[in-house]
């Protein structure tokens, strides 16, 4: 969404240059805008088919292929220079469908996952890229998933452009690419009348409004079975969330339908990328019952990163206004909008707005508004004369955005005599189909297909305007004394308990632009019993949000994570609530770390909250796991064990304040440590929620946490924090007070999702630690069975012998060194008390993090 749209000059259309059989050149001049109102104009050529409609000879048919892909090219070449540059990371991944170039590119990082989830991987099988062109050239159909504003869309617009401009370049193996929003279909209507529609309606503007019709685009159409048979396009089919509620499941299968009777002939499949919002996706997958109708290649995109966001940031707004932005997002009380930002959509507002205000909003609705607002204003001064003021656009607006939503028949796209119906009762001294021209004008909608169809300029603006709509009814009973009683009621129409209704993000959105607090407490209230959607709605009302209100949402995902009568995908959101909120069952700061060691206790029971948990001095059964291996009895000296594994927001002030201090590290570890600050996949978004068990570190890194953080508490006499030995941490995992070790931790009954994140959670990142109440050791700690593997402290090729042997360091590459527990990418098998796997102590993973044990230093071993 930029200010104004790509515009196109036609004085510069008359005539043209013959470029051979049925194309001649013409100019266009296209303008955007670089920062603030200013508008560079560049002046471009573009091929113009002249021959018939329905191609009749190849040479015909390759010159209408031309004149599409320069359309294509003029169309979408803006995107060239507002692409953001990031680098990409490859990964070695399960063997591909074929190979293909990787390109040092643009913009957003994407991660694809896997669909197949091996019983024995080797390694985690996703791969990291910045193209999705690479992705293509592994599966031939895709679907990429992301939060509202993620960048899906642009991201499809930049691949149409780098296809278009690749046949352009005599690459008659380019694949042709068709953009299609699925939001307009039309009841009755099939995908492929959708994409006929797309086509015949393609048109760019000049600067004054004025349509200039794609003459190749809509010829096309007579070309398109043919291309189909061929397998020669792309199929860009943009917005599955937009669908009509009622027919989201069948648009699915639809998709499935066409992508099957569609495959292109031997050897040239017909391909497709297919976007959605991630949260819609995983509620389609739910409605189908459990199976995705529509089970393609799902790639997730990430966000900005710093660099980038900068980068940005100093581009649009110059380096004197983009750094002091950049220094506003890093105060505290706009720690919601930093997140905002790695949202490109987000971004591109929140530089908007800071560029005409020069002060920040505080929070998602109340960005929405401020950039609203401005586009109002900005348009209104450019156009003053028979402007409609926001007074009068805004109620119209929101109706029209309320009926869009509400209607479950509907997608994001109506009839244009349906919307100015919509909107005509509200501006009764003024011209509906006038106002809908002057909300095009200011990029609040879009008119399609040749005007017969009106849509928002992006859902999350139709999301916007809906919660004005709601926010204005819900004042309005406010007025008449009818209290919260009647918030109440209206807003049960709107939440299901756990269901998705579509009304997520509006929801979002009216708690951050109400003013006065009692309504967006009553909705966050209105979500007791779902505490996820409630700490969501707490973020969104930002740093003036109530904090005995954020207690109560906390306490209530506390409660349900206790709770083993609740399911296990019900403790997973209340788990990513605490996330959100901040999760109070383990210490973060030092003066927590320290009262936890004084609150331990030293009796073994599963019963309590202690995060230390007491394993007593003993003779214990070491090794033996399986028929004819050797078991050896060790004598360990009392100990305790964290409850949880080691969580981001734990390693995270090791990061910020250890990390670079030499005298934490091994010998070995520090030659390896070398000039990084962090572990590898520190600032990857999948894998740093707060309360979500660490992973990405080497043994080298989670050995230096634990020095530092001895260093900086007062232990017991003769004790130090330290990473487990094998037999310590079997103890843990395994003991119950009886001879016989335990087979899991929680007894002899085989693993169930209740009882372990593993496998069949299907995660592509660990869970937040502590979600399985009914995988409990004897001793109280949670998690021994699955989430991640555990960094052991002794040698993985001297057990059971040496298991209670600590090592001092370990060689890189060299040695080996014991992983114990299981991590949520394994399945069963892995999560038994006996399961070992091993890796080098300088090498990461997705799987692996540690927990930390508080225990006699013992004697080393070098």
């Amino acid at each position: 969404m930029n200010q104004p749209d790509p515009q196109i000059d036609q004085s510069q259309q008359q005539g043209g240059v013959n470029l051979g059989a049925f194309n001649e050149y013409k100019h266009v001049e296209i303008g955007d805008v670089i920062a603030g109102d200013k508008i560079t104009i560049q002046k471009v050529e573009i091929i113009v088919y002249t021959g018939d409609a329905h191609p009749t000879t190849p040479e015909m048919r390759a010159a209408l292929l031309r004149a599409y892909r320069s359309e294509v090219a003029v169309r979408y070449m803006v995107w060239r220079q507002r692409y953001a540059t990031l680098p990409m990371v490859a990964q070695t991944v399960a063997a591909p469908r074929s190979t293909g170039p990787l390109y040092e590119r643009e913009e957003l990082t994407f991660v694809a996952l896997r669909r197949s989830y091996a019983a024995e991987p080797t390694e985690h099988v996703a791969y990291t890229f910045t193209d999705l062109r690479e992705a293509l050239a592994r599966d031939d159909h895709l679907m990429l998933l992301g939060p509202p504003g993620g960048g899906k869309t642009t991201a499809l617009w930049r691949l149409a452009l780098d296809l278009a401009e690749a046949g352009s370049g005599g690459d008659d193996s380019a694949r042709v690419p068709v953009f299609v929003r699925l939001g307009g279909i039309q009841p009755g209507h099939s995908l492929r009348d959708l994409i006929s529609a797309e086509l015949q309606s393609a048109a760019l503007e000049d600067a004054h409004r004025r349509r200039f019709p794609l003459t190749a685009h809509r010829n096309l159409v007579n070309l398109l079975d043919t291309l189909l048979a061929e397998g020669r396009l792309v199929l860009f089919w943009d917005g599955l969330n937009e669908v009509p509620r009622s027919e989201f499941v069948l648009r699915a299968q639809a998709l499935e339908t066409f992508r099957r009777t569609h495959p292109g002939r031997l050897g040239s499949l017909t391909q497709s990328i297919t976007t959605c919002r991630a949260d819609d996706h995983a509620q389609l997958v739910a409605e189908a019952g459990g199976t995705d109708p529509y089970p393609v290649q799902p790639v997730v995109i990430q966000g900005l990163d710093q660099a980038t966001i900068r980068q940005v940031v100093l581009g649009r707004l110059g380096d004197t206004k983009g750094s002091a932005l950049l220094d506003a997002l890093h105060q505290p009380a706009h720690r919601t909008l930093a997140d905002l930002a790695r949202t490109p959509l987000l971004l591109t507002m929140l530089c908007t707005v800071y560029d005409t205000a020069g002060t920040l909003p505080r929070n998602r609705g109340q960005l929405l508004q401020a950039f609203v607002r401005e586009r109002w204003a900005w348009e209104a001064a450019r156009r003053p004369q028979g402007w409609i003021p926001p007074e009068v656009q805004e109620p119209a607006l929101a109706h029209l955005a309320y009926t869009m939503t509400k209607s479950e028949g509907r997608g994001t796209s109506v009839a244009r005599h349906f919307a100015e119906r919509q909107i005509r009762p509200l501006v009764s001294s003024h011209d509906s189909a006038e106002l809908l021209r002057q909300a095009r004008d200011a990029d609040l909608i879009e008119l399609l297909g040749a005007g017969a169809q009106v849509r928002f300029s992006h859902q999350l603006v139709q999301e916007y305007f809906a919660a004005v709509a709601l926010q204005r009814e819900l004042l309005a009973t406010t007025k008449l004394n009818q209290g919260s009683w009647l918030h109440k009621r209206i807003l049960a129409r709107y939440i299901k308990p756990g269901e998705r209704t579509g009304w997520e993000e509006t929801l979002l959105l009216l708690a951050g632009i109400e003013e006065e607090g009692s309504i967006a407490q009553t909705l966050i209230r209105s979500f007791a019993s779902r505490p996820l959607q409630a700490a969501r709605l707490l973020e969104a009302e930002g740093a003036n949000s109530d904090p005995l209100l954020r207690d109560e949402v906390c306490k209530e995902a506390l409660r349900q994570i206790t709770d083993r009568a609740i399911a296990w995908q019900r403790r997973f959101d209340a788990g990513r609530a605490l996330s959100l909120l901040g999760d109070p069952r383990f210490p973060v700061t030092l003066e927590a770390w320290q009262a936890s060691i004084a609150q331990r206790g030293d009796t073994f029971t599963p019963t309590g909250e202690y995060y230390w948990r007491y394993l007593p001095a003993g003779r214990y059964h070491i090794g033996g796991w399986k028929e004819k291996r050797s078991v050896v009895e060790h004598d360990l000296a009392a100990f305790w064990v964290a409850r949880l594994p080691i969580t981001v927001a734990q390693f995270a002030r090791f990061v910020a304040e250890g990390y670079r201090e030499d005298r934490h590290w091994t010998a070995h570890g520090l030659k390896w440590r070398r000039d990084r600050t962090s572990p590898y996949l520190w600032n990857d978004p999948r894998f740093n929620g707060a309360n979500q068990a660490v992973i990405g570190v080497t043994w080298y890194e989670a050995t230096a946490f634990c020095r530092w953080l001895t260093a900086h508490l007062s232990l017991p006499a003769g004790y130090v924090l330290r990473l487990p030995t094998e037999a310590e941490w079997e103890v843990a995992a395994a003991y119950d007070g009886s001879a016989t070790p335990r087979t899991y931790p929680w007894g002899k009954e085989p693993p169930t999702p209740e009882r372990a994140v593993y496998k069949d959670w299907k995660l592509d990142a660990p869970a937040p630690v502590g979600l399985c109440p009914a995988g409990m050791a004897a001793c109280g700690a949670l998690d021994l069975a699955g989430n991640v593997w555990e960094w052991c402290s002794s040698h993985y090729n001297r057990y059971p012998e040496a298991a209670y042997t600590l090592e001092k360091d370990f060689t890189p590459r060299g040695d080996s060194v014991p992983l114990r527990g299981g991590a949520y990418y394994r399945d069963g098998t892995n999560v038994r008390c006996g399961a070992r796997d091993g890796d080098h102590p300088d090498l990461w993973n997705f799987l692996s993090g540690f927990r930390v044990v508080v225990s006699p230093p013992l004697a080393h071993t070098s």
